[in-house]
């Protein structure tokens, strides 16, 4: 199986610059004391200088790996050594960004590399305007605090570009049930580097039937078994799984780390009433083990979720939204995850029901009110793939319906009736995740070249 997108790294080149001199003199731009300003003591300074830079590396972000840093002093020619940009070319196309420290480093631009300055002072601002004039990327940052922030920004953009979705699809665009969708793939590709592969919405279940009872079972016993409540036989939760199985051995034929599936067209093909199945757990599933799973073909949805299950590092639900009251929005969808609170964390409680009146199609029906933050973030990508619809609010409660989309979150937030009329550039389906993220996806907008529409 693909790795999730979310286990990539950024791969990070540190280089601690250092202005050293050949001898003590004093003017306009060095002056202090005598001792201080030999050779011997400005070395001593220098290797001090560096010793701390790397110390510090310890409280980066762990989503960072970091190579060998380098020590690239240099004096008052301010030419940097050839041997010294020769460790800075190793494993340069590994490179995701250089990590400038202390002084600048002359000529550094040549690489054309992104560069991250850590510096809190005129250096590194005057360092970073410089390259962003010569059409380098480059910021700056004063402290850990923001070194951290700037290179989960960039990570979130690393992960979108290693995102490859497999999206079953009747043909049909726009599908039936979203003319807002994204028509041309293209559009998400050369803007963020995200693939689209789409495959006959039919040809997952020639996957499907190479899927096992044995196989399928004990996850299907796990899943049933863990539930607080269930109303869905066994014998039939069972075929739940399979296409979750199936799912993922297409997606490892397809070499893809996402996936969404057409649904009315599914829905008409009759092939669920006669395997008795939904594909609602599937997507429940996959996304808490980081795979984004995206309702309907709907790439403004997927694209938004990679984005911000990776940004919130937890995984995300998607609904249609409804104005229940000017301060009040409904959302509902059968596709909950269990890790709201964050991978890693402990999962919430859940009922297992039927989709169906039959009794077939499991759904997963998840209390909201067990999030441990008091907001939660909703989003998604215009039609043009070029801006993200963003609002804030909080959950107040959860209900469930017996059959069909379920559950239903009510969100109070501010102007429901405006955001809707804002929705109206966007279309319906919104992303959830749990917690105030707007902030982090205003610096993750900025590095990844989106736009925010942010409804106050």
């Amino acid at each position: 199986m693909t790795s999730p997108a979310m286990n990539t790294r950024l791969v990070v080149r540190p280089i601690v610059g250092c202005l050293t001199h050949t001898h003590f003199w004093e003017g306009p731009c060095r002056a202090g004391h005598a001792a201080d300003m030999t050779p011997e003591a400005e070395a001593l300074a220098a290797q001090s200088a560096f010793e701390s830079a790397c110390e510090l590396l310890r409280g980066a972000t762990p989503e960072i790996e970091f190579l060998p840093p380098i020590d690239a002093r240099y004096d008052e020619t301010f030419v940097v050594r050839p041997e010294v940009y020769a460790q800075i070319e190793e494993e340069l196309e590994r490179v995701d960004f250089f990590l400038c420290m202390n002084w600048r480093i002359p000529k550094l631009e040549r690489y054309r590399k992104p560069v991250v300055i850590l510096q809190n002072g005129n250096e590194g601002i005057d360092f970073a305007a410089y390259c962003r004039s010569i059409g380098v990327e480059a910021h700056v940052c004063m402290d850990l605090l923001d070194l951290n922030a700037i290179a989960h920004a960039l990570w979130v953009r690393k992960v979108t570009a290693s995102t490859r979705a497999l999206v079953l699809t009747h043909g049909s665009m726009p599908p039936f049930g979203l003319q807002s969708v994204i028509r041309d793939p293209e559009f998400i590709r050369q803007r963020y580097g995200m693939e689209i592969v789409k495959v006959p919405f039919r040809d997952i279940f020639r996957y499907m039937d190479e899927v096992t009872d044995e196989e399928a079972m004990p996850i299907a016993q796990r899943i049933h078994g863990g539930a607080m409540e269930t109303k869905i036989k066994l014998e039939w939760f069972v075929n739940d799984i399979k296409y979750y199985l199936a799912a993922k051995r297409m997606m490892a034929a397809y070499d893809c780390n996402a996936f969404s599936t057409t649904c009315h067209e599914l829905c008409t093909s009759e092939i669920p009433q006669r395997r008795k199945f939904t594909p609602c757990i599937c997507h429940s599933l996959l996304k808490d083990e980081g795979y984004p799973g995206g309702c309907e073909e709907d790439l403004n949805a997927l694209l938004a979720m990679t984005i911000m299950q990776a940004t919130a590092r937890r995984p995300a639900f998607m609904g249609n939204p409804n104005m229940e009251t000017d301060d009040l929005l409904r959302i509902h969808h059968a596709v909950p995850a269990l890790c709201m609170n964050g991978y890693g964390k402990p999962p919430l409680q859940y009922k297992l029901w039927a989709f169906t009146g039959q009794g077939f199609g499991g759904k997963l029906q998840v209390d909201f009110t067990q999030n441990t933050e008091p907001y939660v973030t909703l989003g998604r990508f215009n039609p043009q793939a070029d801006t993200l619809s963003l609002k804030r609010g909080e959950v107040l409660r959860s209900e469930y319906d017996e059959v069909y989309c379920s559950p239903y979150y009510y969100i109070q937030m501010h102007d429901a009736r405006g955001f809707m009329h804002q929705l109206a550039s966007f279309g319906h389906h919104q992303v959830l995740v749990f917690g105030d993220h707007a902030p982090m996806l205003r610096q993750v907008a900025e590095v990844m070249g989106f736009n925010i529409m942010e409804h106050q």
